[in-house]
């Protein structure tokens, strides 16, 4: 019976950390870091001389495969960084309704098909972003402002790793930390506040419509698009 208990407690452990691991906040801490690494500094070289080789599947691409050079392989190299190297990369139709689905870490391909951007933040509007890229005139760039739903962007389509992120629902007796909870709409109305929960957030969220909000969990405060609904 203990080994049972054991067992159990480590897989729900497991779970736990796995669900809850990655945040679009923690994605974007990730990247940002980044940005003091010379290696991927505003400004540093990165031309179409730099190859790379996927870890995770790509469209198809297994593992170990040279997919790309100079700004894609820029996106990858940042999106499966961001992602801790853990979750197949998908790509999305670009179509107008798709574009609120961006998120934090995603891979985005413009300019008719011949560029490729990392998306650092996006926008209450939900389809401009504050992006990195490689390769844009030979160098590494922070900071660059689209609007994808415009027709100049030329957005051909968008390279994601969250589909295959766990949502992060557990049962409340799943998980592990007690903290307060608020929930504001983007123009900054409260709308839900729940004192000392258990429950994730992507339960708190659950009964809210389909959107953008800000969520201030604890000490931290983020943007999270809710898929529920």
């Amino acid at each position: 019976m203990k080994k049972i208990t054991l067992l159990f407690f480590v897989l729900v452990s497991v779970l736990s950390a796995n669900a809850q691991a990655l945040t679009e906040e923690i994605v974007y801490q990730r990247l940002i870091a980044r940005k003091s690494d010379p290696k991927y500094a505003e400004g540093a070289p990165w031309d179409n001389s730099y190859k790379y080789t996927n870890t995770v599947k790509f469209i198809g691409y297994k593992p170990g495969n040279c997919i790309g050079s100079g700004c894609f392989a820029f996106m990858m190299d940042m999106m499966e960084y961001c992602s801790n190297y853990e979750y197949d990369v998908e790509k999305i139709d670009a179509s107008y309704n798709n574009l609120p689905k961006i998120r934090v870490g995603d891979g985005v391909r413009v300019n008719n098909n011949s560029h490729s951007v990392v998306v650092l933040e996006v926008a209450a509007d939900g389809h401009t972003v504050t992006i990195v890229e490689g390769n844009n005139g030979s160098s590494v760039r922070w900071g660059r402002k689209i609007d994808l739903a415009n027709s100049s962007a030329g957005v051909t389509y968008i390279a994601s790793f969250w589909p295959n992120v766990p949502s992060g629902i557990l049962s409340r007796e799943m998980t592990p930390t007690t903290r307060n909870v608020t929930i504001f709409s983007l123009s900054g109305v409260q709308l839900k506040s729940v004192p000392q929960t258990d429950m994730s957030v992507s339960e708190l969220l659950s009964s809210l419509p389909k959107g953008h909000y800000i969520v201030k969990e604890g000490s931290k405060t983020y943007k999270v698009f809710n898929r529920s609904n």
